[in-house]
């Protein structure tokens, strides 16, 4: 496993075709765009998901932990 993909496991091409498409048909925009990509909180998910560090821990290459955890927590209510 490349260290890439120890952070990313997943392309941004595979997410743009799968996962994506969910989040846009499943979510309800307000406010002003995200600053941190759907792709970098996804993966940032999976990272705490699969390693079980606390969101304080997240490293800085994905963004703001809080940011990425709310976000997390909006799609988790929604069913996402």
């Amino acid at each position: 496993m490349q260290q890439n993909e120890r952070f990313y496991p997943l392309s941004q091409e595979d997410f743009k075709a799968t996962i994506e498409p969910i989040i846009y048909q499943n979510y309800i925009w307000k406010g002003r765009p995200p600053v941190i990509s759907h792709y970098n909180v996804f993966c940032a998910v999976l990272y705490v998901l699969r390693t079980g560090i606390a969101w304080r821990d997240l490293p800085e290459k994905f963004g703001k932990w809080h940011s990425i955890y709310t976000r997390f927590s909006r799609w988790s209510e929604k069913g996402l």
